[in-house]
């Protein structure tokens, strides 16, 4: 992308209006003229051409100093997003003043603000030929970010230099969206699914039943005495003459515990890199599948820089809370695996199967690594409930595929 003139640095500037490179000429020829003038004193044609050279100059700054006054900026976008998605950027400019505003350029930014490995801004600028007297004008360019994080899209800067171009006016709006970019998605394969069902009709003790309210409802019955009145059906009852309540069904709620461990060492190579990156879009898609499942209830755990668990259950508002979470989490060589099991182990319903997706070769048999678990009778015992699948040893790709990245470039414009 070319860089955007409003950027370069002047040596004039006042209220942000400044002078353009061709307006420098122009005042050149201008000084030229007016020295002329000076040291001619008897040629009055000199200063009265250096007067009129004078003015269009001023007429401009006073023309770019007006035009964006009255300019007042929104953007629409989406705030979650998968990787490798296209998504449109809307910019709509609305014009309350009395005079139409010609030639505005806006540059707009990307910049990353967590996740791994953050690049520099990206920067892309958007044309508005006209925006009409108290109107509004909108326009749109296509983005595509390929890696996942939280991204900033602004704030962006207006200029105009019309209609001389000599002068140039530059407005900054502090107008800043917010774009969530979850880890890419692929598929979890039947082994994954066979795991969960085995774990929903092994571990029944885990099971809990949800109170009345909290299930569907599917019917009417009679009143009878102890029934809560929020549960009477009004109308229902008007029509049969006596009084009726819905009836609820229970349900039954499967207790997980989901830990993705994102470990890579201190100079991690390319391939630990990508480990990490599978192992995380591996714990996503697996929540994702579980929304789809439901009667779940799941705590989430996420292992990298910053330690970060959700715990209730599987629904709209979780997935998105989740995606957020895996999308800034960043790998690291600093986290205690041993003691987030252990905690993980005492504060998990006892009934509840644990499931850690982890880079790492682990040996949960590894008594030097898990010695504080095994020194507990009680800990030791309940290590019979983790389920450990590897990225070190391969066993991901059993359980969950992930299609091959498209491009690297982060972001794609559209005019």
């Amino acid at each position: 992308m070319s860089e955007s003139n409003i950027r370069k640095p002047s040596w004039f500037r006042f209220r942000g209006v400044s002078i353009t490179r061709e307006g420098t000429y122009y005042f050149l020829v201008f000084l030229f003229i007016l020295a002329g003038a000076i040291v001619r004193s008897r040629i009055q044609l000199l200063m009265l051409l250096a007067c009129m050279l004078l003015g269009p100059l001023l007429y401009n700054a006073w023309v770019v100093y007006r035009s964006l006054r009255y300019l007042k900026f929104s953007r629409k976008v989406p705030h979650l997003l998968s990787c490798g998605e296209a998504f449109f950027v809307e910019l709509t400019v609305k014009n309350s003043g009395r005079n139409s505003t010609y030639a505005v350029v806006i540059e707009d930014q990307l910049v990353q603000t967590a996740g791994v490995d953050p690049e520099p801004a990206q920067k892309v600028e958007i044309f508005f030929a006209k925006v009409a007297k108290q109107s509004e004008a909108m326009l749109s360019y296509k983005a595509i970010i390929r890696k996942r994080g939280k991204y900033e899209i602004g704030p962006l800067t207006a200029s105009t230099a019309f209609p001389l171009g000599l002068m140039r006016n530059a407005r900054p709006d502090t107008v800043v969206s917010t774009v969530v970019v979850m880890p890419r998605l692929g598929s979890m394969m039947p082994a994954w699914r066979r795991l969960i069902q085995q774990e929903q009709t092994g571990f029944s003790s885990s099971k809990r039943q949800h109170g009345l309210l909290e299930g569907d409802f599917y019917g009417l019955r009679e009143w009878r005495s102890g029934d809560p009145k929020q549960w009477i059906h009004w109308r229902s009852s008007a029509k049969q003459g006596e009084l009726v309540v819905r009836q609820f069904e229970k349900q039954n709620q499967q207790d997980f515990v989901l830990l993705v461990d994102a470990w890579v060492p201190e100079e991690p190579t390319q391939e630990q890199k990508d480990r990490a990156e599978r192992i995380i879009s591996m714990a996503a898609t697996a929540v994702r599948d579980l929304a789809g499942v439901g009667g779940c209830h799941l705590q989430l755990i996420c292992c990298g820089a910053k330690l970060e668990t959700i715990i209730g259950t599987v629904s709209q508002a979780y997935v998105v809370q989740a995606m957020h979470d895996l999308a800034i989490q960043v790998p690291t060589s600093k986290h205690p695996i041993s003691e987030t099991l252990r905690e993980t182990l005492k504060t998990s319903k006892s009934g509840s199967r644990i499931v850690m997706l982890t880079t790492r070769d682990i040996d949960l048999t590894d008594t030097e690594l898990f010695s504080r678990i095994w020194n507990d009778p009680k800990l030791r015992t309940d290590l019979g409930r983790v389920r450990t699948i590897s990225a070190g040893r391969d066993e991901d790709a059993q359980f969950f595929h992930l299609p091959k990245a498209k491009q690297t470039e982060v972001l794609e414009e559209e005019r």
